[in-house]
């Protein structure tokens, strides 16, 4: 920061007062130097009870991780909203799975069209079996797929999870399988809690990169454990081969940071409060339903309280709806009449899910599924969450998918599967034959025609292209489709259900089989 120069008025007082002179100007930098930020004042009441602590990336994280992830599991499987978040987003990142679609660079590698297209479709076919194979999972209960919805659920209650590169116990195309490790197995062992370069599990180098992982053998948690919690100390990477052997997947949000935080982290608090609240609203609402007649005897020979209620005892007396319950002579009933239904109840928890839809990137309409506005405001929604499902979704084909298709393309070159020369000697090709796209859930449509007219619209102009559509609309693969879509056509023009595109040349429209040729040029034609 630029110390201010002595202006007119601190010469002109230094010269009649030299030691208040002094003082004021030395005041003026002081104060310039304090800062001018109104948040960071510690003075004013509305921030004298705001204490922070400027810490790192993992001083900050750490140490709350285990509750934050306590909590955010809690929250996803007893909460709606909570639940609802973390459904809505695996099923617009995911969906029921990215599919694999291969795209080499076939300039930079030296390969015509045909070529290129060959190698691609074969490393398709290759991975998608292998993919839809329960092997692909060390445990055999998911295929690969499916592991893209675990990996995206387990990041977003409980931060992060390491997935390592095993040998699969069944092989079906190529030995690979891979290992989801739940991220309360990464920790520090006690006898190296002291070591400044293990964080949490995590050993990294003198750069903040990850060198190895220690992994429990048994998660912490278990109720029953096969060992007594020992360590596996796992490599980033391949000590002679130098291939990547782990991948840690989580969102990293601050320079040098270690660990993932859940996604829920910012709205625990706020999850819970609206929980309890509702849950007091929704008791007011029944208690409020019932209609209770106390029975009042002279000799006390009804029934106790409680006699007639299973699980209640003799001094206890349960309301319930068109319940009959007797008292003594001398009791009386009082009772508070809660007020129920709350005519605020709906205004005030809609606010309050809004809030907890920003901090999670969820529109409101999509968080709690339900679309009343217009068809402009309704699509202006699922714009803003589309744009947080690509970034959710790019973050977890470069953090997950990219480097198992990695995975599959070594081993499937190393079994003879494929050729890719050049992938192991230079990093360059190796990238070139490593080209790919992940075809993504397809979007919702809330008013088809209107949204396929503009599509059309975007072809004619060249805005976008076919394939581009496919992707985003229908998924699958454009050539496919095309494919197919050249066989229907042949079928309906045989069958005389439609006339023909073009004629045998591709010169003109060939008209259907039930259609009278046109009279030739100058001529006439005869019924």
């Amino acid at each position: 920061m630029k110390i201010p120069a002595p202006n007119f008025f601190d010469r002109a007082i230094t010269a009649v007062a030299p030691g208040y002179g002094a003082r004021r100007y030395q005041a003026r930098v002081a104060l310039t130097m304090a800062g001018q930020y109104t948040g960071a004042k510690s003075k004013k009441t509305s921030l004298k009870a705001w204490q922070t602590y400027p810490g790192s990336a993992d001083a900050d994280t750490l140490g709350d991780l285990p509750t934050l992830r306590a909590r955010s599991r809690d929250l996803i499987r007893n909460n709606p909203i909570a639940t609802g978040a973390s459904a809505t987003s695996k099923s617009n990142v995911v969906g029921t799975g990215l599919q694999l679609r291969a795209a080499i660079d076939r300039e930079l590698l030296g390969l015509t069209e045909e070529q290129a297209d060959k190698w691609e479709r074969r490393s398709e076919k290759l991975f998608n079996l292998w993919a839809k194979s329960k092997s692909a999972d060390i445990t055999l209960t998911q295929n690969f797929y499916q592991l893209q919805g675990l990996i995206f659920e387990a990041t977003f209650e409980s931060g992060d999870a390491l997935v390592l590169r095993r040998r699969a116990k069944r092989t079906a195309v190529v030995p690979l399988a891979l290992a989801v490790i739940e991220a309360d197995r990464l920790a520090t062992p006690d006898a190296l809690s002291a070591d400044a370069d293990i964080r949490s599990g995590v050993r990294i180098d003198s750069d903040g990169a990850a060198v190895s992982y220690f992994v429990l053998d048994d998660h912490p948690g278990d109720y029953m454990l096969r060992s007594s919690l020992d360590y596996t100390e796992i490599p980033a990477f391949g000590e002679k081969s130098g291939e990547q052997m782990a991948l840690h997947v989580y969102r990293r949000r601050r320079p040098e940071q270690t660990r993932g935080v859940p996604e829920l982290a910012p709205v625990i608090e706020i999850l819970k409060q609206l929980d309890r609240y509702s849950e007091a609203e929704l008791m007011a609402a029944v208690v409020s339903s019932f209609f209770t007649v106390f029975l009042k005897t002279k000799d006390d020979s009804g029934l106790p309280p409680g006699a007639d209620v299973p699980g209640m005892g003799a001094d206890e007396v349960a309301m319930g709806p068109g319940a009959v319950v007797s008292i003594g002579t001398d009791e009386e009933v009082v009772t508070a009449n809660p007020g129920r239904a709350n005519a605020n109840f709906d205004a005030f928890y809609s606010a309050v899910v809004r809030q907890i839809g920003v901090a999670l990137s969820i529109p409101y309409e999509l968080l709690i599924m339900h679309f009343a506005a217009s068809y402009s405001a309704s699509r202006a929604a699922l714009e803003m969450a589309a744009q947080f499902f690509d970034e959710r979704r790019e973050w977890l084909i470069s953090t997950f998918c990219d480097p198992v298709y990695e995975w599959f393309i070594v081993d499937a070159i190393n079994a003879g599967l494929i050729e890719a020369p050049g992938f192991f000697e230079s990093p360059v090709r190796r990238a070139a034959w490593l080209g790919s796209m992940w075809i993504p859930p397809t979007g919702i449509i809330l008013d088809p025609v209107k949204e396929w007219e503009g599509e059309k619209l975007g072809v004619e102009i060249g805005a976008l292209t076919l394939e581009e559509v496919t992707l985003r609309r229908t998924g699958g693969d454009w050539k496919q489709k095309t494919e197919q879509r050249a066989r229907e056509h042949k079928a309906r023009v045989e069958a005389g259900l439609e006339p023909a595109i073009l004629d045998p040349n591709g010169t003109k429209p060939r008209p259907a089989p039930n259609d009278k040729p046109e009279p030739a040029p100058g001529g006439s034609q005869k019924d």
